[in-house]
Order: C-alpha cells, then structure tokens, then sequence
C-alpha cells in the first residue's frame, strides 16, 4: 500500500510542469500577437515576445522528436516538430506560436481527459485506510498498515473501513464491500467470516484476524492489476503505431511536393501540421482505457486492453458448473412424505439423526430446518456409517437417514413408488436421504447444488450479446449437469471431466475457427482460463490461481457481468472504429486542401488539435456508469 501514491506523485510534478510551460508560452503569445493587431511600436517588441513563445515551446516538441527518431520512432512528433520549426525559419514568429501552443494545449488536453478514466480507482486508494487499530497485550496500539502482521488481532468499530484482510474471530456487523465486490448491500459478517481492507462496516464490531498483508490484501491487487492494464497496449492500438510510422514518410514527401509546386513555405508548413495522425493513434487506447475504468467501476477488473477488445470478437462462452452457474453447496431442494407424515415431520425427524454429522448432506438439512424455524433435538445415540448415512436413538426410538442400502440393511419397507421416486430424483442428479423411523419409511429429502440467482438471464445476456452458444464442461456427472443446464438455458453439456479434459474441448472449438470465453471460479478451471481466447474468474469467490490466470475478473459472484462486459467490449470496438474513420477522413480532407494553399499552418493547428480532441471526448462516453445497463436493457428488448 506504502508504493501506491508513488507513481501519482511523479505523475503529478509531469503534469504541473507542462501546465507551466504552456501558460507561459500562451501568455506570451497572447500578448505579442495583441500588440501586433493593435499596430504597436516597436514591432519587433511584439515579434520578440511571439518568437520566444515558439522558441520555448517548439524545443519541447523538437527533444520529444529527438527522443523518438534515437528509438528509431519515425513518426508523429518529427511531423510537428518540423511544421513548426518551418515558420519560424520564415519569420513567421506568430503563426509558429499558434502552432506551438495548438499541439502542446491540444496534448495537455488530452492527457487531462484521459485521467478521468482512473477517477474511480484513485478515489478508492484516497479512502484506504493507512493505519490500523491492532491489539497487542491485550492493549489497543495503532500502527501504521506496513507494520501489520499475518495473525496480528485488528479492531474496527461501526463506520470506520476494515484496514486489511482477514477473518472474523469475535463479533457480527454489516459490512459495505463496494469497493471491493461493487455491490453496494452490505453483507453480515459473524465468526468465521473473510472481511478485505477497504470495506466500511456499517453497524457493529469486529475483531478481525489479518489473513494477508497490506502488499497482498485484495484491495492493493485491484489497484496493481487496475493500473498494470492500463499501461499495456492491446493489438488494434499498436496497428496505429505503425500507421503513424509510415504515414509520417508519406507526409514528408507530400509536403516536399508541395514547396516544388506551390513555392510557399507556408502551404508546407499547414500540409505538415494538418496530417499529423495524433488523433488516429488516440483513437484505440483512449477507448480501451475509458472502457476498462466504467468496468472497473462497475466490480470488473480487466488486466489489459487486449482482453476488452477480444471480449467484444468472441462467439462461445465455456462456462463451469459448481461455483459458477451454481451456489458450489448443496441445497434441500425437495421434500416428499410418505404416509400422513407432514414435511416439517420428515423435516425433524432427519435433524434428530443429522445434529451430530458433519456431513455436507447433514449441513443441507439443518440449513432448511433452520430456513422454516423447525427446532432441532440431540439424540440420545448417534452413529455413522460411512458411505450409508447415519443411525441415530431418542426416548427409544430408532431413526434412520442414508441412502437405499442403509434402509435395506435395517429392513425398512420401501414400496414401488418409493422405489420409483428415488430412482427418478437421480436421473435429475439430485442425491436422495430417506428418513424412516424404525422400520417404516417416513419420507425422503432430495438435495441438490441450486442455480445462482438470476443465471437464466445471464445466459440470455451472453447471447444477446455475441455468444452464438453456451457449452457447459464440469468434472460433475452428467445428470447434474444436464438438469442445470435445462434449467439455466444452456445449449450444451459435457461432463465427468478432469482439468485437462477442459482444455482438449476449449482447444476443439479454437481448432474450429471460434474465439472462446471460458469462466469458472476454481483450481481446476485455470488450464482452460489459460487456454482461451479471454478467461474470465469469479473474482473474489476463485482461487488465486484463476485471478492470476483469467484476463478479467469478476469481483462478485454476478454472473450477469460476463454479458455486460461483452457489451461493453462491442461498445469499446464501435467506438474505435468511429475514432479511426473520424480521423482518417479529416487527415486527409486537409491534406488535400493544404496541398492546395486554402489551409494556413494556423487554421492547419487548429482542424488538427479540434480533430484529435473529438476523438478524446468520443472515448470519454464510454465512461459512463450507466452505459452498461442502458444498453442491455435495449438489446434485452
């Protein structure tokens, strides 16, 4: 957390110095060119002032072309810094100050907008915490967040921000994880918790038992992965670098035909400044960058430009099953009496025999018990038999909850019906418990991992925006599989897979010509993140393997942000494309003017400067939080 603001703070010094230089280039210019329109005497007190204006600013696009032809970078800063170094050279001290002023306002108003696109992000880091409340002997010390320790005890109380990850080990509240996760109900917190620094509890205390350090916290990783995406370039932006790589010699020639044909310094000097392609090379990582700040925004972390692109070409989405379009636990998802028993009997009964197991089966059942406020009971005895189920006693009773061979081996009496229902519940993957009490049957509870809330609509979002199929690969059975997938409207499923059985069926549909997503949340799933075209992770709820491995993270378990982000992918890549048009055809519609002698290097300054600036601010829309909804809205209807 210590290193966060560094590059802010160099960032900062860059931006006030070419603030400076401009203003001070602009006031000169200002007031010499005034002077000259109001016929001041001397002129040559005017023509100084605009001179030295061109001089201090044309040297600082003269050191950026240096610098760029010592890389061996034939390109747009050589074009600028020519176009103003020629009218100087023709005693056009004015016009060379416009110039000046034109290419390093224009680029300063460049860099400015585009900061807006990390608003959020340096938002987040101002509000982190940089100390902690941690307890040591017993006693309340605050220290700052690079002295805490793995295992050091922290306390947050209502309306302070938890300084660090961990666990809770005392205490229950409401914590407000947006920062983190972008949802902005907050979620209980109790003993055994995982709470992230930089969440804000809302209502109670919490002593929180740190599970990383401030350079590992969840928070910093955000911010590291946030800002390491923004620096890489993706391929659409690196074809404009080298469309202004040979552009540039083009220009050149351009401009030495027009001295031979025109014969006026002038007309060279507009063909010079009007072609500079700086609006074309904007055109893709303004976008690219813009987009990846409204995902940010919106609890996706994209770790490059190259993947948002690539989202928005993309025409399958593989996805996992247990943890992705499913809760990964199970569930009491029915409950079938037998005879005049009631559910809630059936209920009981079971919760008698499961209070001691710590079974994921027994969990399920005492979760619903919970759910419908049925009371729970221990029993007098208890046993388990592993691979059965459980065999339990109270006030003489016997009760008795596993599968069919448990109930044989206690010759419980299972009619036909009985008999069908269970085989049926297994066809639809379900797993069945039968609860009898002595040796008649009392009923039986199927259990079930359940659909994540809303997954049906987020497989109609994925489609609605570029996925032609959805194909489901879990190491599940098949029957499980299949049952979800009919659930959830996915259009294909294989199952009883190992890691590297996904990977051979994400590299079939590759072979077949398609660009594919794959999501999943677990260890298993990051081969095949690793494999596809873009992975995407569960965030929070993977693994650190699947966030190290996946291209995007999904910071909450919102399955529905995969299609928003594929909408907001083909938005980034419409946007690019009416950058590249845009500046192309004004490039060159002035060329051809300029060549011509109806453009001065002045109005040449200001049509360049107007055109790379329209770009900018076109990108700048994507920006905007309420994109995302606003366009799935429409194309859901």
């Amino acid at each position: 957390m210590s290193g966060i603001g560094l590059t802010q703070h160099e960032d900062g010094n860059t931006a006030r110095r070419d603030l400076a230089l401009f203003l001070f280039c602009l006031i000169l210019a200002g007031i010499g060119g005034l002077l000259l329109l109001v016929g001041f005497q001397p002129k040559y007190l005017a023509e100084n002032l605009t001179l030295v204006s061109a001089l201090v600013g044309g040297v600082t696009i003269t050191v950026k072309s240096m610098r760029a032809l010592l890389r061996r970078d034939f390109g747009v800063d050589l074009l600028a810094s020519v176009a103003v170094w020629i009218p100087v050279l023709l005693g056009e001290y004015l016009a060379a100050a416009i110039v000046v002023i034109m290419l390093n306002g224009g680029e300063l108003a460049e860099d400015l907008a585009t900061k807006r696109s990390s608003k959020a992000i340096e938002k987040l880091i101002k509000s982190a915490p940089m100390t902690a409340r941690i307890i040591r002997d017993g006693q309340q010390i605050e220290v700052d967040l690079d002295e805490v320790k793995v295992g050091n005890i922290t306390f947050v109380k209502t309306g302070e921000r938890v300084p660090i990850d961990g666990v809770v080990v005392k205490g229950n509240g409401l914590v407000n994880e947006a920062t983190i996760t972008g949802e902005s109900i907050p979620s209980e917190k109790t003993v055994g918790s995982q709470v992230y620094g930089n969440t804000l509890l809302e209502n109670g205390a919490l002593d929180i038992k740190v599970t990383r350090t401030s350079e590992e916290m969840v928070f910093a990783r955000i911010i590291n992965q946030v800002r390491e995406a923004q620096s890489r370039k993706a391929p659409v932006e690196r074809i404009a670098d080298r469309y202004a790589r040979w552009f540039a010699p083009i220009i050149l020639i351009a401009a030495v035909v027009t001295q031979l044909v025109m014969k006026n310094p002038l007309y060279t000097a507009a063909v010079l400044v009007i072609s500079c392609p700086c609006a074309l090379t904007l055109a893709t990582p303004i976008a690219v960058v813009a987009g990846m700040g409204n995902a940010a925004r919106n609890g996706v972390l994209i770790r490059g430009g190259t993947f948002l692109e690539e989202l928005g070409r993309c025409d399958i989405v593989v996805i996992d099953k247990t943890g992705t379009v499913t809760l990964g636990r199970p569930r009491v998802v029915n409950i079938k009496p037998i005879g005049s028993r009631k559910l809630e009997d059936v209920l009981a009964l079971a919760g008698i025999a499961e209070q001691r197991s710590e079974h994921f089966l027994a969990k399920a059942i005492l979760d619903e018990m919970r759910k419908r406020g049925i009371p729970s009971k221990d029993p007098d005895k208890f046993q388990v038999r592993p691979g059965y189920g459980v065999v339990a006693e109270l006030h003489g009773r016997r009760i008795i909850v596993g599968n069919m061979n448990l109930m044989r081996e206690y010759h419980v009496v299972m009619n036909a019906e009985t008999t069908r229902y269970v085989e049926a519940e297994s066809m639809l993957g379900r797993t069945t418990v039968i609860v009898a009490e002595d040796s008649e049957a009392g009923g039986i509870i199927s259990i079930a991992d359940t659909p994540r809330k809303g997954v049906e609509n987020s497989i109609s979002q994925m489609k609605s925006n570029g996925a032609r199929k959805i194909v489901m690969l879990t190491g599940d059975n098949f029957s499980a599989a299949k049952e979800i997938a009919r659930q959830v409207g996915i259009d294909e499923v294989h199952a009883n897979l190992l890691p590297e059985d996904k990977v051979k069926h994400v590299e079939a549909l590759r072979d077949q010509g398609h660009r594919v997503i794959v999501v999943g949340d677990g260890i298993n799933d990051a081969p095949a993140l690793a494999t596809a075209d873009v992975g995407v992770s569960m965030g929070i709820a993977g693994t650190d393997v699947t966030m190290e491995t996946a291209g995007i993270v999904l910071m909450t378990d919102d399955l529905s942000k995969v299609g928003k982000t594929m909408m907001l992918s083909r938005k980034v890549l419409s946007v690019i494309r009416q950058n590249v048009v845009f500046s192309i055809v004004v490039n060159v519609t002035g060329l051809l003017l300029s060549t011509q002698g109806f453009v001065s290097p002045v109005l040449a300054s200001v049509i360049h400067e107007s055109n790379a600036l329209i770009v900018v601010f076109n990108s700048l829309r994507l920006l905007r939080s309420h994109l995302l909804q606003s366009e799935i809205s429409e194309a859901m209807h």
